[in-house]
């Protein structure tokens, strides 16, 4: 199918990279957000290559960006002894583009300029939605205008109005256990310091791994600032609580400070490096039943569909995947339904998977000094699928990385498409959420 008229509801990353994608093919989009601006918030982003190229086939040009080239993901305990490196050096050169690390602003506001150059879509701020009607179908604004369309792709996030309605049940987000601190420290101070220096000019994700919490940094903007995200449990999370039906709170930086008094040198320093930050309550669901409307006419998108922990660092990366596969399906197809079966089996499998592994991830990432501990750390000494570090397997890491959801198994019938295993758990006495 061509020259459809598709109307995208939320204009995140995954509406924004869908309004690209679904233009470069031909159709026409009018995308819809209800925010009146986007604001410089959020932090850094990781771009891996399984979303890079697709961003690259639609003609999204990240010459524009300032970003670093990851070097890879490296694991270093809270005491400050590393345990792994997982080398990203030849990533471009095996799955055909680079992995960046990106400031999500900077981001947002070149797709949102890459989306007002496209004759072909419309991009409506402060066009907040209150009604759907899935058979025209068509969606209304508080104001009272309608948006008639072939296609609805309902892109607003966890919070989502329309994920109750096509799956007929009330799916409510699930609390994981823990919060997030989303922080930006200006990188001159490391630079400064003969033993933080590296953190900047060696492009790494580091990961420091302990008692019921974990830190990854990286630098953004050329090295002019230096991302850290910190996940503790909630027990352990010395702040505020984020109230009961809220996603963020903003604090000061002493609690945290506290809370990893006693990690080692490099973790202190970024924490006491911290001014306010923002602190995010993690959620995310099973596998939802389905995607798309009764109606054929109506689907699901990113985060509404799929929400999941960013240990993975593949929430926009899953995002942009559902663009390109839903792309990929509306060509191979002259109907809309079997688009939509198409595109649901391709996606809804492999966005669960890698989700899953986000709840893996963090029970390995957060435990305490003990026999499970020095299992993983042997373990992640290991190549083959025991290793409990996603990456450090190359079979799983070429499933991720090397994955083109522009391409179809039209004889697909189970949407598995040859997921890997999961890497182990811990013993059920050692984990921390139990």
């Amino acid at each position: 199918m061509k020259d459809l008229n598709v109307v995208v509801v939320g204009a995140g990353i995954g509406g924004l990279q869908t309004a690209l994608a679904l233009a470069a093919d031909g159709h026409r989009v009018t995308v819809l957000e209800s925010v009146k601006e986007f604001l410089e918030v959020g932090a850094g982003i990781r771009i891996p290559p399984n979303s890079s190229r697709l961003s690259l086939s639609w003609g999204f040009n990240f010459d524009v960006l300032k970003k670093e080239v990851s070097r890879g993901n490296r694991f270093v305990d809270w005491h400050g002894n590393k345990l792994l490196d997982v080398d990203f050096s030849n990533v471009e050169s095996e799955y055909g583009a680079p992995y960046y690390f990106v400031h999500r602003a900077d981001l947002v506001a070149a797709l949102v300029e890459a989306v007002r150059k496209r004759g072909n879509v419309n991009l409506l701020m402060d066009t907040r939605i209150s009604e759907y009607d899935f058979a025209r179908p068509a969606v209304r604004d508080e104001k009272g205008h309608w948006y008639e369309a072939d296609l609805l792709v309902v892109a607003d996030g966890i919070k989502s109005t329309v994920r109750d309605a096509i799956n007929g049940e009330t799916i409510e987000p699930i609390d994981t256990g823990d919060v997030a601190y989303r922080i930006l420290v200006p990188a001159a101070p490391l630079l400064d310091d003969p033993e933080m220096k590296h953190l900047v000019t060696e492009p790494w994700a580091t990961h420091w791994m302990g008692p019921e919490g974990h830190a990854v940094g990286y630098p953004l903007r050329g090295g002019e600032l230096y991302n850290v995200i910190i996940d503790v449990t909630h027990k352990t999370d010395l702040g505020e609580p984020v109230s009961e039906g809220e996603w963020m709170a903003s604090a000061g930086n002493k609690q945290l400070v506290d809370r990893f008094k006693d990690w080692c040198p490099e973790v202190r320093k970024l924490c006491s490096l911290t001014g306010n930050y923002l602190k995010w309550r993690l959620a995310d669901f099973d596998k939802l039943k389905q995607w798309i409307h009764p109606s054929g006419r109506a689907v699901l998108l990113g985060d509404c569909c799929h929400p999941m922990m960013p240990y993975m660092a593949q929430g926009a990366a899953q995002a942009t995947e559902d663009a390109a596969t839903l792309v990929a399906a509306l060509a191979a197809k002259q109907s809309l339904p079997e688009a939509l079966q198409l595109y649901q089996r391709h996606r809804l499998p492999r966005a669960a998977y890698v989700a899953k592994n986000t709840r893996v991830l963090q029970e390995w990432l957060h435990l305490y000094d003990g026999p499970e501990q020095e299992r993983r750390d042997n373990l992640m000494k290991s190549v083959g699928e025991d290793n409990p570090i996603f990456w450090a397997n190359k079979g799983r890491r070429d499933w991720l990385f090397g994955h083109d959801a522009l391409k179809l198994d039209l004889d697909e019938t189970d949407g598995q498409m040859d997921i890997p295993s999961l890497p182990p758990m811990p013993a059920r006495e050692a984990s921390v959420y139990s």
